[in-house]
């Protein structure tokens, strides 16, 4: 504890938070430069540009039936149990959470 200016990081020298600084901002206006389209019509409240593009013809498939199945009856099981009126507000929340976590765990995707 003789001498602390010695002692010193160089994390903690003016240098490196002169650098910090530097890169903070190079790393904004690197955001900004490719996404300042989309930060301006997130301002604006607008749509997205090009919505995700979806064939009226054919129907969506999941990426994994077994998983769909899965989660179809039990977070079904649960809805039922919460319109019974067994289940409150929180248990339900909690319920449905466990429910989704078991059919993941069940059927990963990859």
């Amino acid at each position: 504890m003789a001498d602390t200016a010695q002692s010193k990081n160089f994390l903690d020298k003016p240098v490196a938070r002169g650098i910090a600084l530097l890169l903070a901002v190079a790393l904004g206006a690197v955001l900004w430069m490719n996404y300042e389209n989309d930060f301006r019509r997130l301002m604006a409240g607008q749509q997205m540009a090009s919505p995700p593009v979806v064939s009226s013809s054919e129907p969506a498939k999941p990426a994994n039936p077994a998983l769909q199945a899965c989660l179809d009856q039990r977070v079904g099981d649960v809805d039922a149990m919460k319109s019974e009126g067994i289940l409150n507000d929180a248990q339900y929340a909690a319920f449905r959470a466990r429910a989704e976590e078991l059919c993941r765990q069940q059927n990963p995707t990859s």
